[in-house]
């Protein structure tokens, strides 16, 4: 069965006005690096899907991230998916560290932030279904719980500790508190939604 996709692409204000205040309010020159690494990672996730021929129902651009809702995949599957984005950003880090210092460095925070195991990142959906096929459910979902409730309750503190104390400005915890948003939004939707 051929792989089909709804055209369906759902851009928020919030998505737009952020990328408005990232180009105006950007002295080092790190938009375009993000926005061309940023693409190239959503690219990665939807050449996966089409591969393994699974339904795209949508795309929804928001403040807090990207996200592809698709049709169920198996737990190997959904890890192929997962992990296809940040490898992206890898090669990209990899081919431009000695000719592009800013698109080196958008790759490495592209990387390192979407491979935090945190559902719904990338590397908490790899977690969670490396889990699954670990562990019997219930262990599982507690276990993929507390690993992300530490991770985040981690990031929390180091974001107050950087603003507090170094006065990194309100970065840390806008950035922290944008994750934040993010996680809580998909806890409160059905937990089984692919929403890369």
């Amino acid at each position: 069965m051929a792989c089909s996709m709804r055209k369906r692409i759902d851009v928020s204000p919030a998505f737009v006005a952020f990328l408005c205040a990232y180009y105006y309010f950007d002295p080092l020159h790190t938009f375009s690096p993000f926005l061309l690494s940023g693409i190239l990672h959503e690219m990665g996730h939807l050449i996966t899907l089409r591969l393994y021929k699974v339904e795209i129902h949508s795309i929804k651009l928001r403040m807090s991230g990207a996200e592809i809702a698709s049709a169920p995949m198996s737990y190997f599957q959904e890890i192929l998916v997962a992990i296809s984005g940040p490898l992206v950003n890898l090669m990209l880090l990899f081919f431009s560290s000695k000719t592009n210092p800013n698109l080196a460095f958008m790759n490495f925070v592209l990387v390192a932030y979407n491979l935090l195991p945190i559902y719904p990142l990338d590397g908490g959906r790899i977690l969670h279904a490396m889990l699954h096929i670990m562990l019997p459910s219930v262990a599982a979902e507690i276990l993929e719980h507390v690993i992300g409730l530490l991770c985040i309750s981690g990031i929390l503190a180091a974001s107050c500790y950087l603003t507090c104390v170094w006065h990194a400005g309100l970065w840390p915890v806008i950035l922290s508190g944008i994750l934040f948003f993010r996680v809580s939004e998909m806890i409160l939707k059905e937990k089984r939604k692919i929403t890369l």
